[in-house]
């Protein structure tokens, strides 16, 4: 951040981009979640993915690929706006406590709390890979397969750079990659627990709410992971980036409240997973589910139930979880 009593209009385009992490959290800041390519911010809405941000030794660029055109974050601002480029400057300036004119223009699409613009941004490279055995044995054994998986986009990882420092993916580790318009959630399957998730995604991102319809028995999970094994039951789930509770601010909760009126929170069954359930469906008059405790510590979660029917009677792992769904009334 900039510091001091200044003016918009007198400070430089370096100045306003230093202050807002190359431009990053100016496009961040006005449209939300952001990403390499995604819907083009301006225009008629297409299916097609045919607009991104991009960075070039720091500054963060946006190209339109229908068109060509290409321009800094201020340049997006004087384009989304209808400003001239010092009105843009001014804008930006003023909504990210630089100085600057008041020039409140619509629509200002801020879907997410204010950024910290010292705050740095993860940025994830990767590649990914078909299936092999080992990934194939991961899923198969909660009866899922690669085509399911790729359905909730969800990869197979090959290698992978966090902010352009390479990251060791074992020639025999079991990764994956989840990904979405507006980044992605790195999952390394048998490291410890501080090493298991790196991403780059809003803490409030919900996983698949866009492609839920209303629907009276909504399931909130904790993990894609989970997520993906239920949705062979129900297509009514969506996953957190976590059990945190923090997760649900007003803006989730009225998310959720639009597509279910009492919604399921499954979390995990150890103490933990209980407690932060009863906290979020306390506060929201939900409700909350858990897989059965008799089987902790081993298992915690849909997966790890799913796994461990499977390992006692093949085939078995979804009927149970499907039967320990109807007694719940999760389902019909």
């Amino acid at each position: 951040m900039i510091k001091g009593k200044v003016k918009g209009t007198y400070l430089t385009v370096d100045d306003i981009l230093i202050a807002t992490g190359g431009g990053f959290h100016i496009f961040k800041y006005y449209l939300g979640n952001v990403s390499k390519l995604m819907q083009r911010p301006w225009g008629k809405k297409e299916k097609k993915l045919s607009w991104g941000i991009f960075p070039i030794n720091g500054v963060w660029f946006y190209k339109d690929h229908a068109d060509e055109s290409t321009g800094t974050a201020i340049h997006f601002v004087e384009k989304y706006f209808s400003l001239n480029f010092n009105q843009a400057k001014d804008k930006i300036c003023f909504d990210f406590g630089l100085g600057g004119k008041e020039i409140n223009i619509n629509p200002v699409k801020i879907t997410w709390e204010k950024p910290n613009v010292e705050k740095d941004y993860t940025d994830i490279v990767f590649n990914i890979q078909p299936f092999k055995k080992k990934h194939h044995e991961f899923w198969n054994i909660v009866e899922v397969d690669e085509v399911h998986c790729k359905k909730y986009n969800c990869y197979a990882l090959k290698d992978v750079a966090i902010n352009r420092k390479k990251v060791n993916v074992g020639i025999n580790e079991v990764a994956f990659v989840y990904t979405t318009e507006g980044g992605c959630k790195l999952y390394f399957s048998e490291r410890d627990k501080e090493g298991k998730f790196r991403g780059n995604l809003d803490f409030h991102y919900l996983w698949n709410y866009e492609n839920v319809e209303e629907c009276e028995n909504l399931i909130i999970q904790k993990s894609n992971k989970d997520m993906i094994v239920t949705t062979l039951i129900t297509p009514c789930v969506i996953a957190t980036q976590s059990e945190a509770v923090k997760i649900f601010d007003k803006n989730v909760v009225d998310k959720v409240n639009k597509i279910s009126k009492k919604p399921w929170i499954w979390y995990g069954s150890d103490w933990d997973g209980v407690k932060k359930c009863k906290e979020v469906t306390d506060t929201n008059s939900w409700r909350y589910i858990n897989t059965e405790k008799k089987y902790l510590p081993d298992v915690n979660d849909v997966y790890s139930i799913v796994r461990m029917w499977n390992l006692k009677s093949p085939g078995s792992g979804l009927k149970n979880l499907e039967k320990f769904m109807k007694s719940k009334n999760l389902i019909e």
